[in-house]
């Protein structure tokens, strides 16, 4: 079979077969890092998996935390997107806002747990994936800052509560979606998507009151 000067061979341009291995070498990670964890993930057993030569490796990553990087952010960026989408579909209100982006974002990584793997529980092994778990973590409680702000009636001063307890919501939803995957609690999905709702409204049901209580607080602490 041919190959022609602009690199084309079989009908497939030079640049179609990189991506092509690129995809492949994503595939695999996912398979290797969502199965057997980071610890026993080698670029070597990557290779072999996507059926890619070491060679062809590097023309699309220098090394396994730029392939782990690149993974966890297509998967959270997919995940986001959809969750995105979720929100703008519901009615303008609290309950319903809720419901959509906390079902849709936990249906996103449970669909396929090796995507809760590869996003959250095997950051602690690859500081290129800590990295990115933490800015998803930002990115995620920045969109419920986003979305609430104007559903929630706060105190003027209100804003620097709304961002604390965004986090902590995200973060505490994290664990007990991970803790869940790990056979840690004896709930059925449905039951973990509504405990996970039903915590997000009821934190934010609470959040304006909240954040009065913490600016009188603070308004009344003596100064150090």
């Amino acid at each position: 079979m041919a190959r022609t000067a602009t690199g084309t061979y079989g009908g497939v341009s030079a640049e179609q077969r990189r991506a092509e291995r690129r995809r492949r070498l994503l595939d695999a990670a996912l398979d290797s890092v969502g199965t057997q964890g980071w610890s026993a993930t080698t670029l070597r057993g990557i290779c072999e998996r996507a059926k890619v030569g070491p060679r062809f490796f590097y023309e699309s990553f220098a090394d396994l935390d730029e392939l782990a990087a690149a993974l966890h952010d297509e998967l959270f960026d997919t995940a986001m997107r959809h969750t995105l989408e979720a929100i703008a579909a519901a009615p303008d209100e609290l309950t319903a806002r809720t419901t959509a982006a906390f079902s849709t974002m936990i249906a996103e990584i449970l669909d396929d747990p090796r995507r809760a793997r590869v996003l959250f529980a095997e950051a602690y092994g690859s500081a290129a994936l800590m990295q990115r778990r933490f800015a998803a973590m930002r990115t995620i409680a920045r969109v419920v800052v986003e979305q609430s702000h104007d559903l929630l009636e706060l105190p003027p001063d209100g804003e620097r509560t709304l961002r604390a307890i965004s986090l902590l919501l995200t973060g505490g939803v994290t664990e007990f979606v991970l803790a869940w995957l790990d056979g840690g609690l004896d709930i059925s999905r449905d039951e973990l998507v509504d405990i996970s709702v039903e915590y997000a409204l009821t934190m934010g049901n609470a959040l304006p009151a909240m954040a009065r209580r913490l600016a009188g607080s603070a308004t009344a602490a003596p100064p150090g």
